[in-house]
C-alpha cells in the first residue's frame, strides 16, 4: 500500500514539470545512446568466435627462416607455415588433437544456368576438419570428409548468400558449379556465420568471410591461384612473385611460408604437443633446416582476438569520447534535477511540517528517479539503434560498398545483454545524479521555507 502511494506521488511529481522531466530523460537518452552505440561496436569488435573453446584453438607457427633473417619478438610478426611442415604436422597422431590448414585462392564461379551471371570470388582451400574445429553452421548438407581430403575430389561448400544468388535459395546439395572450367559438386550450404572477423586466415578482415570452400588437395591438383602471403628465403627468393600462379612443385618443396595452420588441443595435451613440436624442430635442424635458434608460437585464438581488438584505435578513441560525452550529459542532468526538485521545496516543507518523515520523501523521489532512468533507457535504446544504423551506413560508404550490409549487419545490432546493460546503466546513473538534488531538497528547513512563503 505504501509503495502504491509513493508511486502515485512520484508520477504526480513527474507531471508537475513535464518540460524539465522530458529534458532530464532526453539528456540521459542522448548520452546513453551514444555510449551504447560505441559499446556495441566495441563488444562485437572484441567478441571471440567459438568462445567456449577459443582457448583450445591454437595457431601453430615455427621459425624456419634463414639465419640472417631479422629477429621476431611477437607472435603477430611470425611467418606462416611451409607446405612441408604443414604436411608433417597434420600427420601427428596425438589423442584429442585435430588440425586444419588453409590458404586463399580465387576463380570465376559460374553455374549451368546461363541466366545467372558469373562472378569472380575468393575461395578458401582447406581440409575437412575446418568445419568441425570452427563450428561452421549449415542449412543444407555438410562439409566433406577425410576421403575427399586425400583424393582432392571436386566438391565445394558455399555460403547462404551465394546459394541464394546462384541457386535461388533452394537446397543446392548435389548441384554442379564451375570454378573457371572445373566442375565441382555442392555438398554443403553454410548458414549465416556471424563472426565479426576472418580470423582463420590471419587477416582478421571484418565483414569479408569466404563464400566458397574447396579441399586443399583439389586446389593443388588443379593448380588454382594462391593468394597467400609468401615469406621466402634462400635460393627461392627470386621466385616469390611467381609462386602465386607458377612453379607449384618448387613451391611445395621450398622454404616458403604461406599456409595458416591450426590445431585444436585439449588442455591435458597442450604440454605434450609443445614438447613434440620442439622435438620436431630439432629433428628438422638435424636435416639441415631451421638454422636459427628454435622459436615457435602456439597461440590460442583468445589471445589473437585480444591483440587485434586492442589495436583498433578508432574504437578506443570513440569509447573515450562517448564516456566523456556521457559524463557531460550526467552533469547536465544533475543541474536539471536540482532545478526541478528545488521548485518543489515548498511542497516538501509543508509535508514535513505536517509530519511526513524525511525517509518517506526520499523514497518518493528515488521512485521518481527510477522512472526517469527507465524512460531514459527506453529512449536511449532508440537513440542507439539510430546510431548503429548510421555507423553501419558509414562503414558501407567507407569501404565503397564492396561488402554487403547483410554480411556485417549483425555487428551493428543490440542483443539482450547490451539492452539490459543499457537499462541498468540508465537507472543507476539516474540515481547517481539525483543524490545531490534529493539531499538538497530534503534538507531545507521547513520553518525557513514556510516563513518565507
Amino acid at each position: 500500500m505504501m509503495f502504491r502511494y509513493n508511486l502515485s506521488l512520484a508520477l504526480a511529481s513527474l507531471q508537475q514539470r513535464p518540460g524539465l522531466t522530458f529534458l532530464v530523460i532526453l539528456t540521459l537518452a542522448i548520452g546513453l545512446g551514444l555510449y551504447t552505440t560505441v559499446q556495441t561496436m566495441a563488444f562485437y569488435n572484441s567478441s571471440v568466435p567459438v568462445a567456449h573453446k577459443s582457448e583450445n584453438l591454437f595457431l601453430i607457427q615455427v621459425d624456419s627462416r634463414e639465419a640472417s633473417a631479422e629477429p621476431i619478438t611477437e607472435q603477430v610478426s611470425m611467418v606462416d607455415t611451409t607446405y612441408k611442415d604443414a604436411m608433417n604436422l597434420q600427420q601427428w597422431q596425438i589423442p584429442g588433437v585435430t588440425t586444419s590448414l588453409n590458404w586463399n585462392t580465387n576463380g570465376v564461379i559460374n553455374v549451368l544456368d546461363n541466366n545467372v551471371p558469373a562472378i569472380r570470388s575468393e575461395i578458401l582451400a582447406t581440409n575437412s576438419h575446418f568445419f568441425s574445429m570452427f563450428e561452421t553452421p549449415f542449412i543444407y548438407g555438410s562439409g566433406w570428409g577425410s576421403e575427399e581430403d586425400s583424393s582432392g575430389a571436386g566438391v565445394i561448400v558455399i555460403s547462404r548468400a551465394m546459394n541464394d544468388r546462384l541457386f535461388g535459395g533452394e537446397n543446392s546439395v548435389g548441384q554442379l558449379l564451375r570454378i573457371d572450367t572445373l566442375n565441382l559438386k555442392v555438398i554443403g550450404v553454410m548458414a549465416d556465420w556471424t563472426i565479426t572477423r576472418r580470423f582463420y586466415d590471419r587477416s582478421f578482415a571484418p565483414g569479408y568471410l569466404h563464400e566458397f570452400f574447396v579441399p586443399y588437395r583439389f586446389a593443388l591438383n588443379n593448380d588454382l591461384p594462391r593468394n597467400a602471403r609468401f615469406n621466402c628465403w634462400s635460393v627461392e627468393t627470386q621466385d616469390n612473385p611467381q609462386f602465386r600462379t607458377e612453379n607449384l612443385q618448387r613451391l611445395l618443396n621450398s622454404e616458403c611460408s604461406w599456409i595458416s595452420f591450426w590445431a585444436e588441443i585439449p588442455d591435458q595435451q597442450l604440454a605434450t604437443y609443445q614438447t613434440q613440436l620442439g622435438n620436431y624442430i630439432e629433428s628438422q635442424k638435424a636435416l639441415g633446416r631451421f638454422p636459427r635458434e628454435p622459436q615457435m608460437y602456439v597461440t590460442h585464438l583468445q589471445d589473437q582476438v585480444n591483440y587485434y581488438g586492442n589495436r583498433n584505435g578508432y574504437i578506443n578513441t570513440f569509447k573515450m569520447i562517448s564516456r566523456l560525452f556521457f559524463a557531460v550529459c550526467l552533469l547536465n542532468a544533475v543541474s536539471i534535477l536540482l532545478a526541478k526538485f528545488i521548485r518543489q521545496s515548498r511542497e516538501v516543507s509543508l509535508r514535513r511540517a505536517l509530519g511526513a518523515r524525511k525517509t518517506t520523501i526520499i523514497y518518493q523521489y528515488v521512485l521518481e528517479v527510477v522512472l526517469i532512468g527507465f524512460m531514459g533507457g527506453l529512449l536511449g535504446i532508440l537513440v542507439s539503434k539510430i546510431g548503429l544504423w548510421g555507423m553501419l551506413n558509414i562503414r558501407l560508404y567507407a569501404v565503397d560498398y564492396t561488402i554487403t550490409a547483410q554480411s556485417i549487419a549483425h555487428q551493428y545490432q543490440l542483443n539482450w545483454l547490451l539492452i539490459g546493460e543499457a537499462f541498468l546503466t540508465s537507472i543507476l546513473c539516474a540515481l547517481l545524479v539525483s543524490l545531490y538534488p534529493i539531499w538538497r531538497v530534503c534538507n531545507i528547513s521547513p520553518a525557513t521555507q514556510l516563513k518565507a512563503e
